[in-house]
């Protein structure tokens, strides 16, 4: 027992500290965050530039009740990973 517990303490140790944290991507903490106020996020591709092996994506959410913000990525779901945390970031902070 007492080689178990050195063993997670050594290793485990640092991941256990940060399960309080959230762990949530920022698309599913605004989706649940968005739908305890009765809406739901839309996201909308606003813009795609760049040759095909290097895109840039900008997307739109927009929450009911707030301005829409853009996010930006070299993927679709990286803008919208992006947009969403900004959005978080405004509705959130007081």
């Amino acid at each position: 027992m007492d080689a178990a517990r050195r063993f997670i303490d050594c290793y485990w140790t640092d991941s256990y500290a940060t399960l309080n944290e959230d762990m949530r991507d920022a698309k599913t903490a605004l989706q649940e965050w968005a739908q305890a106020r009765k809406g739901t996020p839309v996201y909308k591709l606003v813009h795609r530039e760049g040759p095909d092996h290097a895109p840039r994506f900008v997307v739109q959410v927009t929450v009911k009740d707030q301005e829409p913000l853009t996010g930006e990525g070299g993927s679709k779901r990286e803008a919208e990973q992006d947009a969403a945390k900004k959005m978080l970031a405004k509705v959130l902070t007081p």
